[in-house]
């Protein structure tokens, strides 16, 4: 018979963090699935702490870092993930920054700015406040200043907002490329 794994915070499989008493497991969990989660000592059996630093699973197709006390901005993909412009698709997820939402509910376009502030739809986005770009939230107010009409744009919409990034000088065959691939994953994943 093999010795126990010291006492301390393992993963269960299921996207939680579950306390080891180094005996057996307790009820104590923490449940990385949510993306409110905060950990705090608290969350920890009495005199076991916070959870240690390490990169946990966010069930978002990525890990994230945990230093010990708080997250941080440092995530990781599996490796077999997809990147144009800020915006990543890895697996069931999609990414831009700190946002997150499952591709099966996304479609992803090429288009130029002129065309987008002309389109009402997208435009209606800022003020439902669920437009994002590059530099976080765009809103009615800084939507035109957000938008240049000559650039292109990749724009990825879903349940969770609209997201918009533009497209590097001489990318557009990339950006194309780059939008059927989240289209032909959302496809795949929609019902999945």
């Amino acid at each position: 018979m093999g010795t126990q794994p010291a006492a301390g915070w393992y993963d269960d499989g299921t996207g939680r963090q579950r306390w080891w008493d180094g005996s057996r497991w307790s009820e104590d969990y923490i449940d990385l699935r949510d993306s409110r989660t905060e950990l705090h000592t608290g969350a920890a059996p009495v005199g076991t702490g916070t959870a240690g630093p390490g990169w946990y699973d966010d069930q978002r197709g990525r890990q994230r870092w945990w230093d010990g006390t708080r997250w941080t901005a440092s995530v990781r993909y599996s490796g077999s993930e997809q990147e144009f412009a800020g915006l990543v698709i890895d697996g069931r997820w999609v990414h831009f920054g700190d946002l997150s939402q499952p591709v099966g509910g996304v479609a992803a376009s090429v288009d130029t700015g002129d065309a987008l502030l002309r389109n009402p739809a997208f435009t209606r986005t800022a003020v439902e406040r669920r437009l994002f770009g590059p530099g976080g939230p765009i809103t009615p107010r800084t939507l035109n200043r957000a938008v240049a009409r000559q650039l292109l744009y990749v724009v990825v919409s879903g349940p969770g907002g609209v997201w918009m990034t533009p497209v590097p000088a001489g990318q557009d065959a990339a950006a194309r490329r780059f939008a059927g691939w989240v289209t032909a994953s959302a496809e795949h994943y929609r019902f999945g």
